[in-house]
């Protein structure tokens, strides 16, 4: 079932989220969401401790070390009912459960064939005893925890567990950026890959929109191709590039997360390099895709504009283009 990369159109879709409106109120209103906002996300987006409740706490033994994850049943116990699993990666909040609420907020509850899991990428705050623990900010690019697994091996594990099922990989923020770059250097095939509102992508040559002059990480790895190392070594770029080409592949950007200040942008010069912001850099790397790999990837890997939503997971997953990412 994996592998397939059903055709659509090429142009940025623009899409009017369908739920989540809000009218506007007095001018102190916005002032007070703002100031609550910044204190509640300005520290999420560092290294805040994350723990998935006991109702939806599922463990399973990777290399004879324990990683969590958030679903309603065991990937161990599915039977031939379940006939899909949607794997759902947050962000550098590293909020599983609530990555999981999202997509199930978009789909309308669980469905009856489906699984969504929602994997805990722990860093050394909240790892279970004998855990994985990556740096906060290190798991996204597949790099090695500190017993030297990478996020993307794990990956590649949970995903043998589910079987021969139709897998949908789905990531937001930090999740886009893992889901975006596991579909390049990964061997295993997915059915489909949904990369909403990252921060930064990989791109597959060296030319960029921005200068770079001043820059020279600006194509290493988890920018460009060079100096990969570990799981992101085990194939040569050719390789990798026409490995990616031929995934299937939806991308979402929000219209409204285009602020260059935003506490979790990277701001790096090698993100730089590809945008002033998110939604600059997404539409940036879709041109990119074109111009690297022709029109026909282009088409068969849409890039939707999902209007006024911002830096949104539930919004971005609710809305017309999100619900239509998600489904087979």
């Amino acid at each position: 079932m994996r592998g397939t990369v059903p055709g659509a159109r090429r142009t940025p879709t623009s899409v009017t989220p369908t739920s989540g409106s809000r009218s506007r109120g007095p001018w102190w209103r916005g002032v007070v969401v703002l100031l609550v906002g910044a204190l509640l996300f300005g520290g999420c987006a560092i290294q805040p401790r994350q723990v998935i409740g006991d109702g939806l706490a599922q463990r399973i033994m990777i290399g004879g070390r324990p990683f969590r994850y958030c679903a309603s049943r065991p990937l161990e116990t599915l039977t031939e009912t379940t006939t899909r699993v949607i794997f759902a990666v947050h962000g550098l909040d590293r909020a599983a459960c609530a990555m999981r609420d999202a997509v199930m907020a978009a789909l309308g509850g669980e469905p009856a064939d489906t699984l969504v899991v929602a994997p805990h990428f722990s860093t050394a705050t909240d790892a279970p005893a004998g855990g994985f623990a990556w740096g906060p900010s290190t798991w996204p690019a597949g790099e090695p925890d500190r017993g030297g697994v990478s996020s993307f091996t794990v990956m590649d594990a949970l995903v043998d567990a589910a079987g021969d099922r139709h897998i949908t990989l789905v990531g937001f923020s930090g999740g886009g950026q893992f889901t975006n770059r596991y579909a390049a250097v990964s061997r295993t095939s997915l059915d489909r890959y949904v990369i909403v509102n990252p921060s930064s992508y990989p791109w597959f040559t060296p030319s960029r929109p921005n200068p770079i002059a001043n820059c020279p990480t600006f194509d290493t790895w988890r920018y460009g191709l060079e100096g990969r190392a570990g799981y992101a070594a085990s194939d040569d770029p050719e390789t990798i590039r026409a490995r990616y080409a031929s995934r299937s592949v939806r991308y979402l950007i929000g219209t409204a997360d285009d602020d260059p200040n935003s506490t979790s942008l990277d701001r790096s010069c090698a993100a730089q390099a590809q945008g002033g912001n998110r939604e600059e850099r997404a539409l940036n790397y879709h041109a990119h895709l074109v111009e690297a790999f022709g029109d026909e990837v282009g088409d068969a890997q849409p890039l939707a504009m999902v209007v006024g939503v911002g830096h949104d997971a539930r919004r971005m997953l609710g809305s017309d283009a999100g619900r239509q990412a998600l489904t087979p």
